[in-house]
């Protein structure tokens, strides 16, 4: 009964950390009308650093990495937030919130191999299959009638990129020592991953700083991003990574676009298709299917 409870806290919070990041591609949408993409992921971070401060104290939680995870830490931050939000944000510019959130839904695709590879985690049998579904509903989403493409292939690239560092981030994950709190993890990745951003806001975003100014939609935008998205998600689904392997936990990506079409369409008015709503559903299937537990391969022994 103890394992049941478990088990459906970690569905929740995982369920939750979906719809906060599905809502993340909305207010990234929003900041975008105001902020350049540096701009918004430096401070995203910031403010999340700014919120784990009092919490790591209180909780007597913070603790610097030792020099020998020192590396560690690094890697895990170049995937997430310093890659996964150049290919997320910038994509943003690009491409309607829920096509990116559709897109990033494929995460869970190349889980498995990542996992095999690096974890010896188990492969479905129907992973080929599930990528197959998956492909041909992007290929749905992406071209029109005369095969020619109606999605920028820079956004397409961007996203692209985002899987990889994403996949990179859930091998880091899983290697760092339990000895690091959940809340730890958080607040260090976000202090690398401002370091990194530091020079590139430093030479991009004079006018952000000395032209745009102060926006109050732009800056709560941000703020939520910072407290919801980069906090509070990343928080349930790092807790969830601590009971269940990556390929599972990533199955709950399925869920984002779902969510990401609701409030797009009810905050920023988007065109819901057909043809769009007819590609989410096969990429959906798709990753569905790719996680079914017919095995081609086992781990190793």
């Amino acid at each position: 009964m103890e394992n049941r409870k478990k088990q459906l806290l970690v569905y929740g919070l995982l369920t939750i950390s979906m719809i906060l990041w599905g809502t993340s591609f909305v207010w990234t949408k929003v900041a975008l009308q105001y902020y350049n993409t540096n701009t918004i992921v430096f401070f995203r971070l910031f403010v999340s650093a700014i919120v784990l401060i009092p919490v790591l104290i209180v909780t007597k939680k913070f603790r610097f990495p030792a020099k020998k995870h020192l590396l560690m830490f690094m890697l895990l931050a170049l995937f997430e937030p310093f890659l996964y939000f150049l290919g997320e944000t910038n994509g943003l510019r690009f491409l309607d919130p829920s096509m990116a959130s559709v897109l990033i839904s494929v995460i869970p695709l190349f889980t498995p191999f990542v996992a095999y590879y690096f974890l010896k985690e188990k492969i479905t049998f129907v992973n080929l299959l599930g990528i197959i579904i998956s492909i041909s509903g992007i290929i749905v989403l992406v071209f029109g009638k005369d095969m020619s493409m109606e999605v920028a292939p820079v956004g397409l690239a961007l996203i692209f990129l985002s899987i990889f560092a994403a996949n990179g981030y859930s091998v880091m994950i899983k290697k760092l020592p339990e000895e690091y709190s959940i809340l730890n993890i958080i607040f260090w990745q976000n202090i690398f991953g401002m370091l990194y951003f530091s020079p590139i806001v430093f030479f991009t975003s004079y006018n952000d700083f000395f032209v745009t100014g102060f926006v109050k939609e732009g800056f709560w935008a941000i703020a939520e991003l910072g407290f919801f998205a980069s906090t509070l998600a990343f928080l349930f689904y790092m807790y969830g990574l601590k009971f269940m392997s990556i390929t599972k936990v990533n199955v709950f990506t399925n869920t984002i676009p779902i969510f990401t079409i609701i409030i797009s369409w009810l905050f920023l008015d988007e065109d819901i298709s057909t043809k769009k709503i007819t590609g989410i559903l096969i990429v959906i299937l798709g990753v569905i299917i790719s996680q079914l537990k017919y095995r081609i391969f086992s781990s190793k022994k």
